[in-house]
Parts: structure tokens; sequence; C-alpha cells
């Protein structure tokens, strides 16, 4: 059994350890030569430090719970705080619910909730926003993380992964793989279709001199023109139609995983020439035309 098949296996077998997935999947990542595969898997294993690269499939918009005491020791419990009046940086701590701890602390959390308090400086600066009668003061709040939140963490992580796996056996040989001759263009493309979202394919090495008009966000005529253009072939463009009419809205972050599919499949026909185009034409141009449609 390769390496592929291995991760393969771990990801649909229930009982298997994702955080030992994940280190398999660190093997692959320096066999392949691919950095940002290697970045995201550390980044899933040890946590996010850098906020600012934390994915969408970690970001929520959170419920904040307060308790508020006033005279006589009056005390409310469990009161659910508005956010619109909050004033800054307070509104926007309490809008926005990340999750970035490593995927070992979120499968040991297992079916446990958990709660985020807010820092006692937040709590201080939000009483004059958040009142209630009886002279009753903020003195307290937190977001809670329900449990099904972190299971969809890690679902989303093995299901990138899986995905990303399985579009690496229809285009790299075991081979080229054991012997670390995998074309890295084709491995950072795929990579960034399935994990990242599509939406910074990367290819470098070929010139790119064809001019692709993106078409007109919605239309989906103006779309299948482009592609045309890009010598996509009738078969094809319909199966993207297919795929677009059932997903006619693109989820946060990229499209959806039958669009997804498609794009990977194309890239898969270019880099098997049996799409006549250059793999970095083909992928610029079907993106560029995608990210058009969906206003990307």
């Amino acid at each position: 059994m390769n390496l592929l098949d291995e991760i393969r296996s771990d990801l649909t077998n229930q009982s298997a350890d994702l955080s030992n997935t994940l280190r398999k999947a660190k093997i692959l990542a320096s066999r392949i030569g691919l950095d940002e595969f290697r970045e995201w898997v550390d980044s899933e294993l040890s946590g996010y430090t850098d906020l600012e690269k934390l994915p969408s499939y970690r970001r929520f918009r959170p419920t904040n719970i307060g308790t508020f005491f006033g005279p006589f020791q009056s005390r409310v419990d469990n009161q659910v705080l508005t956010t619109f009046n909050l004033p800054e940086p307070v509104k926007e701590f309490a809008e926005n619910l990340i999750i970035n701890d490593g995927v070992g602390a979120l499968e040991a959390l297992g079916n446990e909730d958990k709660q985020i308090k807010w820092p006692q400086e937040m709590v201080i600066l939000a009483r004059d926003s958040v009142t209630m009668s009886g002279g009753l003061l903020l003195a307290d709040a937190h977001q809670p993380v329900p449990a099904y939140l972190n299971a969809g963490i890690l679902d989303q992580v093995k299901n990138k992964l899986l995905d990303f796996i399985l579009a690496l056996e229809e285009n790299v040989t075991t081979e080229d793989l054991e012997n670390r001759t995998v074309e890295r263009d084709v491995a950072r493309n795929l990579f960034h279709i399935y994990v990242y979202g599509d939406r910074n394919i990367v290819a470098t090495g070929e010139q790119v001199t064809q001019q692709v008009t993106t078409g007109q966000q919605g239309d989906l005529e103006s779309l299948l023109t482009c592609l045309r253009n890009l010598n996509v072939e009738d078969g094809d463009l319909n199966e993207l139609q297919e795929a677009i009419v059932t997903e006619p809205t693109a989820p946060e972050g990229g499209y959806g995983p039958k669009v997804r599919a498609w794009l990977g499949g194309m890239i898969t026909k270019a880099t098997a020439g049996i799409w006549k185009i250059g793999l970095e034409t083909g992928t610029k141009g079907l993106t560029e035309a995608l990210n058009g449609y969906y206003g990307l």
C-alpha cells in the first residue's frame, strides 16, 4: 500500500486518528515538494497562529451570552447579548468566533461543548452599551462553542484532504511519488482547487498569452462563451452547466463541490493532453471565467 492509499484509507475509517493521518500527509507534502500543502498540514496539526490565514471553515458568527449583577444580589444569567450597538473593538470580537486549535485538541473534546470567555476589558467596555433595567450591569460574557462546530471543522479537513488525495491519484503515478518526480505545478493547482477553494490557483513556467473575457456575473451563456474560446468541448460544457444548475450559488470562499470536481477534471485533461491547451493557460482561463460568473 503506497502513501496515497494509506491516507485515503485513514480518511474513510471513522476510527482513524486525524492527527496521525495529517502527519502522513506531511510526509506526502515533503515528497511532492509542495510548501503550501505542508503549511496547511502544519497549521491544522499545531493550530493557526496567523489568523489572517485562518480558513473560512474555522470562522463562525457566534451567540454571545451575558451574566448581569445588580442591587441586593440580583442576578440574571444566560442573557443573549445584542451586538449592533457595541463599541469597536468589542463589536468585532463579539461578531466573530474563530477556532484556531489544532485538530488534536478538537478531537480530544469529542462531544463536549465549550465556551470562549470574553476578556474582562471587553466586558467593561461593553457595559454602557449593553444594559438591563433595574440597575443590572454586565458582569461576565462568553461565546458558546457547541460540539458540532468542532466536529464540522474536522469533517471539513477530512473532506478537503480526501478530495486532494483522490485528485492526486488521478494525476500522479506511484513511481513519480516514490522517485519524488511529481510535477509540482499539477500538484499545486489541484491543492488550490480542493483545499484552498480554487481561488488562488498558481502555475509557473508557461507564458500566458491568450486573453479570456470573464463575462458577466450570473450570466451562464456568457460563461459558456468564454469557455468555448478556451476550446472546451460541448460535452464538458454540458457537464459544467448541469453542475451549476444544481449548485446555483457559490458557497462562501469558493465553488460548490460539483463545480470543483469539474474544474479538477479539466485540469486532468490538460495535464494528459486530452484538452488541447497549455496547463497554465487552461487553469488560469477557467478560474478567471468561473470567478467572473460567481462574482468572486
